[in-house]
């Protein structure tokens, strides 16, 4: 070595400048030549770290590193598995991507490698037993049905106690999007990914609406509104209240956030309403202002709720969340709004005793016998409560057969059947009425007619009994 050294040292400069360019190109060559076999510095395939490895090299390593392989998925609430590669069957596939690769890496380009970059993360094959990484996957702790918690949007709870609507939050869950997780799964596997967060990985079920959106917020506005209606409904002597805590249970949200008011159960309320305060026809048993019991029902007098325009101002009314004391709407009115509908002012008549009365303000007016419809013809007198429908004077009352001048006239019915005087009688009260009665009206002495018609006016209930 001292000798080459002794006899480098006697050349001439140029001289040895040839000799170091020699062995410079030597050394050149003989890299090449490694490289020629060998991947170049810096070379990552998949992630693994080949440089100055040869491709029979990589091989090994990367089958070692298949056989030790396992990746841990990160779950909500902190939960974690692991899958190896045994379980799923996961191996290399050599199907001469690595030597693709370092033959077009040409060895005498090396020295270019140490400036550029030698990453190739789709270098390598990878593939699963898709059976075992089907069964693997599907017995994951993350599908168990018992620990499954599906998301739940946020909604809104009513609060009887505060007769009030809050927003519960929403829940996440743990609910795996099972198509996506199973691909993403496969691909991380392949990629010999060691950790995915199925939560990164956007593979989780979340909830549509939280607790602050827009949708939820408002919904929850409106609920509260809707339950601060208060309604009085007045009936004088007696009142019905509708509060909240009622109609908390005609509301409902859809799955975009509309309240819904159920027309149906609005419609039985008001339904109820009626049949409890309705009084046109129903069965009346009271004690007159003569002191007479009466029992009576039928007739066309009293109030009736319009029903279909109720349910529709009421739920109206829900809507703005008011609070008032109102009447409802009305097809049919009487005189009195009280319990006992018919008030102190009524005529009645008891077909039993061929008598009539005429109250006004509590006080009798009138008491006369008269003489009502044939009973031998068919033609007997409706009983029920009825209304004066109207009065007039100078009237010609007209049927098959007959015709017939008053001087009062004071119909009760849509049929014609009406309080009125009969000059053509000289008696009233007793059976008068079995053998020679009226076509169905009252048949009365005129001055008592005349005294009910100056005292009386339309929409005043007539009674008419056994």
């Amino acid at each position: 070595m001292e000798v080459i050294k002794n006899k480098f040292l006697k050349l001439d400069n140029k001289k040895k400048f040839g000799v170091i360019i020699g062995i410079v190109i030597v050394l050149y060559l003989l890299i090449s030549l490694f490289f020629q076999s060998h991947y170049f510095p810096g070379t990552e395939i998949n992630g693994y770290s080949c440089g100055f490895r040869s491709v029979k090299k990589v091989k090994k390593k990367v089958g070692k590193s298949i056989e030790d392989y396992k990746i841990k998925l990160i779950e909500r609430d902190g939960k974690k598995e692991t899958i190896t590669s045994e379980q799923v069957g996961l191996k290399f596939v050599d199907d001469g991507r690595l030597e693709e690769i370092k033959d077009n890496q040409k060895g005498y380009a090396w020295i270019v490698a140490l400036f550029q970059g030698n990453d190739y993360p789709d270098g390598m094959t990878f593939q699963v037993d898709e059976t075992s990484y089907q069964n693997t996957f599907n017995s994951l702790n993350a599908f168990d049905e018992k620990q499954v918690v599906a998301p739940v949007d946020a909604f809104s709870q009513y609060d009887e106690a505060t007769n009030s609507y809050r927003i519960v939050d929403e829940v996440y869950g743990n609910t795996v999007k099972k198509k996506k997780f199973f691909t993403t799964l496969e691909e991380a596997m392949k990629q010999q990914q060691d950790t995915i967060d199925i939560d990164e990985v956007g593979c989780y079920k979340n909830p549509s609406y939280k607790k602050d959106s827009p949708e939820v917020l408002k919904s929850n506005t409106l609920l509260n509104r809707y339950v601060s209606t208060d309604i009085v409904y007045d009936f004088d002597d007696r009142t019905q209240e509708l509060t909240g805590e009622k109609i908390h249970k005609w509301l409902s949200v859809t799955k975009d956030y509309k309240i819904k008011i159920d027309q149906d159960k609005v419609e039985k309320y008001i339904s109820n309403l009626s049949e409890k305060f309705d009084t046109v026809g129903v069965k009346r048993e009271f004690t007159s202002i003569a002191g007479n019991h009466v029992t009576v029902e039928g007739g066309t007098y009293g109030w009736k709720i319009d029903q279909e325009a109720e349910v529709s101002k009421l739920i109206g009314q829900i809507k703005k969340g008011k609070q008032e004391k109102r009447e409802p709407e009305y097809e049919h009115i009487a005189k009195s709004r009280k319990e006992f509908d018919i008030g102190d002012t009524y005529v009645e008549v008891n077909l039993s005793a061929q008598h009539m009365w005429f109250y006004k303000d509590g006080k009798t007016l009138v008491s006369t016998p008269v003489v009502t419809g044939d009973v031998s013809k068919g033609r007997g007198t409706p009983t029920g409560v009825y209304y004066i429908l109207y009065k007039t004077t100078d009237y010609t009352l007209t049927g098959q057969g007959y015709e017939s001048k008053v001087d009062y006239w004071l119909p009760f019915t849509q049929m014609g059947v009406g309080i009125h005087d009969s000059s053509w009688r000289n008696s009233y009260g007793g059976s008068i009425y079995t053998y020679d009665g009226s076509h169905g009206c009252v048949n009365t002495p005129k001055d008592a007619v005349e005294t009910i018609y100056n005292n009386i006016q339309s929409t005043y209930p007539v009674v008419v009994h056994w």
